[in-house]
């Protein structure tokens, strides 16, 4: 298999490094790559980490499975790419230091671009529109995204917040209502990136719903824009807080990821089951905030992980003293997923991501939006 400039062989590993630009002065920042490629024909599997900078035990993973994994025992490609940022892990910064644009966020766009009416034209339309003058970064990610139609299964290890439950996020599938067919496509990709899931062996989490998705540009994540636009298995890992490295948390990574390569027949033998954290597989969730309505320091009464029932107590904010100033309660049943790094609060500030049952389809139209009358008439 070749990879830009890099060519595999079969049974081996090999290593090597992708131009991805030029610096101001001169030198060429590089992208390390490592192909396993076995003696037999079988799937391609891509394993990427550390796109955010400072999140680091996707890094330590993949660099273990590349020590760990023997190419004579693979049927298929393994694309390993530890880190997809790496003057972002230079500096330990979730966006490298020559963009401040987020980098999970600069892959091809899959959703349908509608071109608005104009009432009037400009001559220099164009020359601001900022989605038609990339930056460097995502110059380079569209061009590395040339080798995605080879991709059967893609897997992107990213790290969440503090006190984070390791979980893995299952994008919804998107499909146009005017291509026949279509809707029963995106099922049945959806169900195939459920059981890689499922596999992996960590609670799962839906990606937030349409408004949320498209707001927050999730859809030009690395994983958003493979399952939407090339329509392949694949997800996103998220493995407890940033900036250290937890080699329990790695070594959940790393079973979770032999997990799924013997799921797809690419090695042998039985998934492991993960047990040293907790798995929730009881219901299919989805994430809301918790958010406090008053100052003070916020204190949690529950750890996360631990399922909660409506009315429950989850949080109390209190004063300077510890005096209770207020008790945030559970919205409904679900638990708390993961608190931000921090103590103080005021109000409306995000003390945590809690998660609920899911209500809304996991399958959606890309025009989701309601339309009147009026709109269907046109």
């Amino acid at each position: 298999m070749k990879i830009i400039d890099i060519e595999s062989k079969k049974g081996e590993k090999v290593f090597g490094y992708i131009d991805m630009f030029e610096y101001p002065h001169g030198t060429i920042e590089k992208l390390p790559i490592c192909i396993v490629e076995g003696l037999e024909e079988g799937p391609v599997f891509l394993l990427t980490g550390n796109i955010h900078g400072d999140e680091l035990h996707g890094l330590v993973a993949l660099q273990e499975i590349i020590q760990e994994i023997n190419p004579t025992k693979v049927k298929g490609t393994v694309i390993i790419i530890p880190s997809l940022n790496p003057a972002g892990l230079l500096v330990l910064k979730r966006s490298p230091f020559y963009t401040q644009s987020d980098p999970n966020r600069l892959w091809p766009n899959p959703k349908p671009k509608k071109e608005p009416k104009l009432k009037y034209d400009d001559v220099y339309d164009e020359n601001l529109d900022s989605e038609k003058h990339p930056d460097i970064q995502e110059i380079f990610y569209t061009k590395f995204a040339q080798i995605l139609p080879e991709v059967d299964y893609f897997i992107d290890l990213h790290c969440h917040a503090i006190r984070s439950l390791p979980f893995s996020y299952l994008d919804r599938v998107y499909y146009d209502e005017k291509k026949e067919g279509e809707k029963e496509q995106s099922e049945e990709l959806y169900e195939k990136n459920k059981n890689l899931v499922e596999a992996y062996g960590l609670t799962l989490v839906l990606e937030g719903p349409p408004k949320h998705y498209f707001d927050d540009k999730l859809h030009r994540s690395t994983i958003g824009s493979f399952v939407n636009k090339f329509r392949k298995p694949g997800f996103t890992v998220e493995l407890g807080a940033s900036g250290y490295v937890d080699i329990d948390i790695v070594k959940i990574a790393k079973t979770g990821i032999w997990n799924v390569l013997k799921h797809t027949g690419m090695i042998e033998g039985e998934l492991e089951k993960i047990e040293s954290v907790a798995v929730l597989n009881d219901t299919l969730w989805r994430e809301i905030i918790i958010r406090s309505s008053t100052s003070g320091f916020y204190i949690p009464l529950v750890k996360c992980g631990e399922i909660v029932e409506k009315g429950d107590p989850i949080f109390e904010i209190r004063d300077i003293f510890g005096n209770i100033k207020e008790t945030i309660i559970a919205v409904e049943r679900g638990t708390i997923l993961g608190m931000w790094d921090d103590v103080c609060c005021y109000p409306n500030s995000e003390l945590a991501v809690y998660l609920v049952e899911n209500t809304i389809d996991v399958v959606l139209p890309w025009e989701y939006e309601k339309k009147d009358e009026e709109e269907k008439k046109e």
